[in-house]
């Protein structure tokens, strides 16, 4: 029990029992002013003690129940990512965050063909590794490199793969094309081979291509569609579930899972910056909820996240 005036500790008692607080209230007949928390059994032991006396709410308690209120307002009124406009002209560190991540989509046939534009260019080796966000000992791994070995280092998994299949198929196509050569029929080299007698009329035309006509271009998905609709929704800050509705009603019948991994690729890419100008040109960004919910407790210098 505490003196709300001088602030001086008045006595200590060992319970919160409605019987017990009534009784030592009773014994400071002259109290007209008393704070208290929330607690129903205060209420009521103040109540019975002094009904005449004003209860107030203590300052602790007030400011936490002021800011519980406002962080529940805030919450319904503001969406978990909100877009505001740019207090200021993007600064150094966003578009070195960007520039990072543009970086790390290319590949390395993309970089070299960088590196030898900076050279051209006149940059040293310190400048293109800094602006190509690559290690100096890549760089110089990279550019000792003989011609040959530098082509064979550029290819993907993918394209390995892909060679070896092409490399496979052309020792059948030739296989084929022996047997042919020595006077067998297109039957008795589908016997003999196992294929069938279309894949061995493809096999012994001149102009047969053993590299498969769709190998290089990106199949088109259920999403690709929308794609274009769904990073206007993201540039507002719009929330994925919406998203998902939205391309709903246009026609997108694909799963869940393909467009929250579609958004969260987006997110990881864009990282948590991205300033595409409205109409009006303004330059915008985005800041998480939570992080505008933290200033109700700390000031923005404080603040991890500012």
């Amino acid at each position: 029990m505490v003196d709300i005036f001088t602030h001086q500790i008045l006595d200590m008692i060992d319970s919160r029992d409605y019987e017990t607080v009534c009784e030592w209230l009773k014994t400071y007949p002259n109290l007209s002013v008393i704070s208290r928390d929330g607690s129903v059994i205060y209420n009521n032991a103040i109540a019975n003690a002094h009904p005449e006396a004003l209860q107030i709410s203590d300052r602790f308690h007030l400011l936490k129940n002021l800011t519980s209120y406002i962080t529940e307002y805030l919450k319904k009124r503001l969406k978990p990512q909100v877009l505001i406009q740019a207090v200021s002209q993007e600064t150094k560190e966003i578009k070195t965050i960007r520039q990072a991540d543009e970086n790390r989509k290319l590949t390395l046939k993309e970089k070299y063909e960088k590196i030898k534009q900076l050279l051209l260019e006149g940059k040293c080796k310190t400048e293109i590794c800094r602006s190509l966000n690559m290690d100096i000992r890549a760089y110089d791994k990279l550019m000792a490199m003989t011609a040959e070995k530098r082509e064979k280092s550029f290819q993907t998994k993918k394209m390995i793969i892909h060679e070896e299949r092409v490399k496979q198929k052309m020792e059948r196509v030739n296989e084929v094309r022996e047997l042919k050569g020595i006077g067998l029929s297109n039957r008795e080299i589908s016997r003999r081979t196992g294929l069938n007698r279309k894949t061995v009329s493809r096999y012994l035309d001149e102009n047969f291509n053993p590299v498969h006509a769709a190998y290089g271009k990106k199949r088109n998905g259920k999403l690709t569609p929308y794609i274009k609709a769904i990073d206007e929704y993201l540039e507002k800050g719009i929330m994925g579930s919406y998203i998902e509705e939205k391309i709903r009603e246009m026609g997108y019948e694909g799963s869940s899972s393909t467009v929250r991994d579609y958004i969260t690729d987006w997110k990881k890419r864009r990282k948590k910056y991205y300033d595409k100008s409205r109409e009006d040109g303004t330059k915008t960004e985005t800041i998480k909820r939570e992080n505008i919910l933290k200033l109700l407790y700390q000031p923005i210098e404080k603040s991890k996240n500012n």
